[in-house]
């Protein structure tokens, strides 16, 4: 494993335990990756964050196809592969499957009803139209509602996907969505 390799699995297995450790996916739900050159670090299918180690983060081509890695990617890869196709400026992807927010996109909305929630998201937080798990036309409807958003999108009845110029960064927009969404919930409680 080259050095860049084994900085880009260390990066992509701490955001993946990070995202674990604050209730934002449970068990091996949600997913993360960081695109470095041409060559993209994902979290492995079916690993429970809990038992995930740096070395069982999978390395894969554009194409999607396994470059290095003892396990297989993500079922979401897709999902990556396709947002970083389309978005160059972007070098991390969160999917998370936090509560509230995955609540919000089960609604179908997330109407922002804090101050700091639109200055962080000036042109809201669209709503991808539903499609199943894991298929090209889940990632075309992400990066079609990336378009119109602020560096994150609700997929309808699934969760959040959250984009940066850095893991940090992503992780950062997608714990601020669960937080707007929180406080939409708390506020709609009389």
């Amino acid at each position: 494993m080259s050095g860049g390799g084994k900085v880009a699995r260390i990066g992509v297995f701490r955001v993946a335990r990070r995202m674990w450790e604050l209730g934002l996916v449970a068990g091996s739900s949600g997913n993360v990756s960081l695109r470095k050159a041409k060559v993209i670090y994902i979290t492995p299918s079916g690993v429970p964050y809990r038992h995930l180690h740096p070395r069982m983060i999978v390395a894969i081509d554009p194409q999607g196809r396994v470059i290095s890695g003892p396990g297989t990617p993500s079922t979401e890869w897709r999902l990556h592969v396709y947002i970083y196709r389309e978005f160059p400026e972007v070098r991390a992807v969160v999917h998370t499957h936090s509560p509230f927010a995955t609540a919000a996109a089960v609604r179908g909305e997330l109407p922002l009803l804090t101050d700091e929630a639109r200055l962080h998201f000036p042109k809201g937080i669209p709503v991808a139209p539903h499609a199943p798990p894991g298929t090209w036309e889940l990632a075309q409807r992400a990066v079609e509602a990336l378009r119109r958003g602020s560096g994150a999108c609700l997929l309808q009845q699934h969760g959040v996907v959250a984009v940066g110029e850095t893991l940090a960064e992503a992780l950062h927009v997608a714990l601020s969505v669960e937080e707007a969404a929180r406080i939409t919930f708390l506020g709609r409680i009389p």
